[in-house]
């Protein structure tokens, strides 16, 4: 099977320049599902895109050894090229032995063996300078995002729990807008909703994110902060909210982050799509389960707008 290099591992990565944090990237040689594959030295690198998703730069991190790991400071190469702003970068890794005699943007002809790497994730750490960091790992799905003849559109269905406001701390929704397709060029419309812990929707809105791009959804921006004073606990002054979000032209990939700038703490989260847990186990079922779930969730709030 034709496989471009690139994209046998690889890990879209929002830079928030917006939030004031840092961010590296974990990387290892080994395979994480043991007794698959011998390890092996890998050459990592860095695709750059910047906020209108442009793509800007690529460039070569290094190389991991086998049975290593290697923690790369993303901030301090892409701060050179994009400041300020919100962006997105993909990290990559390419067996060494598969790179010899191409480039890393080359279609390979690759064994089934060869072009499987399910499984192998990056550590994606944020963190403020100077003080504590939170990290989470994750990888981009197989095939994510390519184009599907004959077949609907990929969807995204995301909700969590784990948002909270107050006075010192909020969460910060990461949508990105990724495909491993270089010529992908699909601007998401992404409709999402924050409730209240008694279940009152309190914020409702809908984003355009474009391809390769990051969108930074802020609690204490989305949501009202009369709302947010009115279901506020108490003993500890913290807002607990429920978050949805769906999105029926691509699929998009969500990070929680949650920050406490005057304690330079931080915390992520990414999504684990709540209806996998009921979901069934025949990958046909699951999509019709994930689709239905999707339409209802749009039929809700479309007969709203029509209300209105």
């Amino acid at each position: 099977m034709k496989t471009r290099l690139l994209d046998l591992i690889s890990t879209p990565i929002p830079v928030l320049n917006g939030c004031g944090l840092d961010v590296a990237v974990g990387l290892s040689s080994e395979d994480p599902i043991g007794g698959r594959r011998a390890s092996e030295a890998f050459a990592a690198y860095l695709t750059i895109y910047a906020p209108d998703g442009r793509r800007v730069d690529r460039v070569r991190l290094g190389e991991i050894p086998a049975a290593r790991r290697r923690m790369f400071d993303v901030t301090a190469i892409t701060r050179e090229r994009v400041a300020g702003d919100d962006h997105l970068v993909v990290a990559h890794r390419i067996p060494r032995r598969l790179l010899e005699g191409h480039a890393p943007e080359d279609d390979v002809e690759l064994s089934r063996e060869d072009a499987e790497f399910a499984m192998y994730r990056s550590l994606v750490q944020y963190s403020y300078p100077g003080g504590g960091n939170g990290s989470v790992i994750y990888e981009t799905p197989p095939g994510f995002n390519l184009p599907r003849p004959g077949r609907p559109p990929a969807s995204t269905l995301t909700f969590t729990s784990k948002v909270v406001a107050s006075d010192t701390v909020t969460t910060t929704v990461a949508l990105m807008n990724y495909s491993l397709d270089p010529a992908y060029a699909v601007t998401a419309r992404y409709r999402y909703a924050f409730f209240a812990p008694d279940g009152t929707e309190v914020a409702c809105a809908e984003t355009a994110i474009p391809p390769f791009t990051v969108r930074a959804l802020d609690v204490r921006d989305a949501v009202p902060a009369a709302v947010l004073g009115r279901y506020r606990d108490g003993a500890d002054g913290l807002t607990w909210l429920t978050y949805v979000g769906y999105c029926r032209d691509t699929a998009i990939i969500p990070l929680i982050v949650t920050r406490a700038p005057s304690l330079r703490a931080v915390a992520v989260e990414h999504t684990h799509p709540a209806q996998a847990y009921t979901l069934p186990a025949r990958p046909e079922e699951k999509h019709r389960v994930k689709s239905e779930a999707v339409a209802t969730w749009a039929a809700r709030w479309e007969t709203d707008d029509a209300r209105a």
